[in-house]
């Protein structure tokens, strides 16, 4: 974990935080604890906010600055997601993740969660198209007014690879027309951070399963 910039009193403490939780992880989980804290990098400098109503311009400065990678080839993905859903809950860039070690294992995401939240987030149950995940993401927007989510696929077939899974993000914006909707966020690509559901659907086979995370300060 690399630590840059200075503590402000507006930072939230955060280089304490995520050392003291860092620490914990290790004694627990020390090989997987290991690579996430040598790919995460936490910025303690005091930045500025992005606005409550976010523009597809600022989500993909948000998701560009997530991906602190030259060349981007591991499997950190739910790093990425993680990083990304923590910025938003802030409003702020304040993590962002580097490549991992063992480029073609993934990140266990209770151990990401325990790190970078402090807790692992409960999952929704499982929807088996985009489109059903899309309506519930917003009755919980029109519910609890969440903005932010961490989506999860699972149970997938990649050519050669073979069994995978993938997290991303999806994010509550508002249109020109003033009417909100839901945009959805991959910062583990380098191109098309911002793919349509549509794009989605072609991406992923029809065996796929997702499932929501989220964080909310007060659950």
């Amino acid at each position: 974990m690399k630590i840059f910039g200075h503590n402000s009193p507006s930072d939230g403490g955060n280089k304490s935080i995520f050392l003291e939780r860092a620490r914990y992880i290790a004694d627990n989980n020390s090989h997987d604890a290991k690579r996430i804290n040598n790919a995460l990098l936490v910025e303690t400098e005091e930045q500025e906010y992005y606005p409550e109503k976010l523009t597809r311009q600022n989500l993909q400065q948000m998701a560009k600055y997530v991906n602190n990678t030259y060349i981007h080839y591991s499997g950190n993905c739910v790093l990425l997601a993680a990083c990304l859903h923590y910025n938003l809950h802030y409003r702020k860039d304040i993590l962002s993740a580097k490549n991992t070690a063992s480029p073609t294992n993934g990140i266990p995401g209770p151990i990401v969660d325990q790190l970078i939240f402090g807790k692992q987030l409960e999952s929704s149950h499982r929807f088996h198209c985009l489109a059903d995940l899309e309506k519930e993401l917003l009755m919980r927007y029109m519910i609890n007014g969440e903005r932010s989510f961490i989506i999860q696929a699972q149970s997938y077939t990649v050519p050669i690879i073979g069994q995978c899974g993938h997290d991303f993000n999806a994010v509550f914006l508002c249109g020109e027309d003033n009417k909100t909707y839901v945009q959805f966020v991959d910062s583990w690509k380098t191109f098309n951070v911002l793919p349509t559901i549509t794009e989605l659907n072609a991406h992923f086979p029809s065996s796929a399963e997702f499932y929501i995370r989220s964080y909310q300060r007060n659950n």
